[in-house]
């Protein structure tokens, strides 16, 4: 996996020593109001998921990235692409510090990632996000995504459940006969 570059952003692989500035993000439950599990309560369960990520990346599953502000080196967050698998497809998610929310850098980072994605031969990428999760409809809809059927009640984790709606968005045209 290779560092990654925006006009304002930088995506580095993910690393263990990045879990104490990704508890930060984490950690916070506004921000982890519409992820499928609570925020962290404690830097020790942030680390304990990068261990896991680190996991998924070894093993080809997943790509993870934390973002950076070019100018600075600032933390912003981290995005993905997981559920790698042989029918080319993925999944892509992104989790933004809230100091950085209305900056369009999460639009910034959804193109750089399909554009990974596209060099990696993914011909389909889906995200799935909590019915009321309104801010990252619209961030979808403005990369080109396209909402498809939804799902009700989804396990996110054990015993608890949410509506979500699925988009989708198709790296390829398709050839045309």
């Amino acid at each position: 996996m290779s560092t990654l570059f925006t006009a304002r952003l930088v995506f580095d692989p993910l690393v263990p020593g990045d879990s104490a500035e990704l508890f930060t993000v984490r950690g916070d439950s506004e921000v982890m109001k519409f992820w499928d599990w609570p925020y962290d309560s404690d830097p020790s369960m942030t680390a304990h998921l990068v261990e896991q990520m680190l996991r998924d990346v070894a093993s080809d599953r997943a790509c993870y990235w934390t973002m950076r502000l070019r100018s600075d080196r600032a933390f912003v967050g981290l995005c993905d692409l997981s559920e790698l698998g042989a029918n080319q497809s993925a999944d892509i998610g992104i989790m933004i510090g809230r100091k950085f929310w209305g900056q369009s850098l999460a639009h910034e980072a959804v193109a750089c990632i399909l554009d990974e994605a596209r060099s990696r031969g993914v011909i389909v990428v889906r995200a799935r996000i909590h019915r009321e999760n309104e801010r990252s409809a619209r961030l979808l809809g403005r990369a080109g995504f396209t909402e498809v059927p939804g799902v009700a009640d989804v396990e996110v984790r054990p015993g608890v459940y949410r509506d979500c709606r699925r988009f989708e968005v198709a790296l390829v045209e398709p050839v045309k006969s």
